[in-house]
This record gives structure tokens, sequence and C-alpha cells, in this order.
């Protein structure tokens, strides 16, 4: 018997439970993005994103083999987490959220290096969403951007970069004010060859 793929059917049983009502039900529970504070549940967050990225295409580069305790990186630990829980208390949707006061700080530094970026300090760099499929079409990917964008603003982060390849969430970051600048070849695994990303930044103007 294959105890995990009966653990995670367990679990989609669970989560289709929610959803009586496709798309309407999470509406009326009015399920929002709040801001992580236990971070004992970092490992949920990180589970989320691998059996999410590694069911959606992008295997070759989120899978279980290289990543065999969730993906999550060196950023993870200084990041701020933003987490939609359904009413089972069970994280359905994140996103997070880096500062940099400079452009050494950045882990992806030599891989955008080329490209010309304010000089102010610090910057946002927007990373790592991902939503339950079971939850998708609720406007999850929205309140987290909203959420993040506005911590910004409320601390005077001067403007915000991030890496997209998904076309619907490039088009709602373009809707946002941002400006697609080119591609950049990033690696999130050393054993992975490194792959395009669009490169998106947005400078704020709080006068």
């Amino acid at each position: 018997m294959n105890t995990s793929v009966e653990e995670s059917n367990i679990e989609d049983i669970l989560v289709a439970a929610d959803l009586s009502l496709p798309g309407k039900f999470n509406k009326q529970q009015n399920l929002k993005p709040e801001l992580l504070t236990d971070a004992t549940r970092l490992p949920e967050i990180y589970d989320l994103r691998l059996k999410v990225w590694e069911h959606a295409g992008k295997n070759e580069f989120v899978n279980r083999q290289l990543y065999p305790n969730g993906w999550f990186d060196q950023l993870d630990n200084s990041a701020f987490h933003w987490v939609v829980i359904n009413r089972r208390n069970k994280i359905i949707a994140s996103a997070r959220l880096n500062l940099f006061n400079s452009f050494e700080e950045f882990p992806y530094f030599l891989s955008v290096k080329d490209f010309s970026f304010p000089e102010v300090m610090p910057f946002a760099f927007f990373s790592r969403l991902v939503v339950h499929p079971h939850y998708r079409q609720n406007g999850f990917s929205r309140q987290l951007f909203i959420s993040r964008s506005i911590f910004c603003e409320e601390r005077g982060i001067g403007w915000s970069q991030v890496f997209i390849n998904n076309a619907f969430i490039m088009n709602q970051f373009e809707k946002s004010g941002y400006k697609n600048i080119g591609q950049a070849q990033v690696a999130y695994h050393p054993c992975v060859d490194p792959h395009l990303v669009n490169v998106f930044i947005k400078e704020q103007n709080y006068c």
C-alpha cells in the first residue's frame, strides 16, 4: 500500500469538502491573507509549494528529489510570509516578501547585475506565490499581492522586483504598474540548470 498517495487523497477529499459550491463557498467564508507569525508553520508552506509546483509542469525545477523537505531556500528565514488559512486550519495559499538594503544581499544579484535598477534602498522582492488548485478563482493571488504592496507602502519602500513566468501573474503585475525590463537566467537549486525568468520592477511614488 502506498501510504503517501493515500494520505494525499485523503487531504484532497478534506479540502474538497470546503468547496460545496466551487468558487463561491470560499468567498462566503471571507478567507483573507494574514501575516504569518508562527514560524513553526513554515514547513507547511514549503510542502504546499512543492505539491503544487511539482504537478504544474515545473517538476524539472521543483520535485521531491531536489526538495525532500518541501520547497524552501535561504530567503525564507528572513522573509515576511502571508498565508490564507481555511476553516480546517490548513494553509491553502501563501506568498512571501523580502527586503534588501543592498544588491550584495540579493542572492540573484549575478543573474540581474546587467539590468538598470533604481539606486534607492531598500527594495522589495516578491516571490513564492502559491495557491492550492482547489482554491483558485477566489481572488487569493490578487489579495496576496495587495497585502504585500500595502506592507511596502506603509514602510516607504522605494521599488519592488519580481521574477515571473506565469502569464496570468504577469498580467496581474502589469495592471498594477510593473514593467517587464527583460529576461534573466536563474537557478533555484545548484543541481538544476538556470532557466529564463521575466524580470519586473515598479518604482513607487508616495508623494
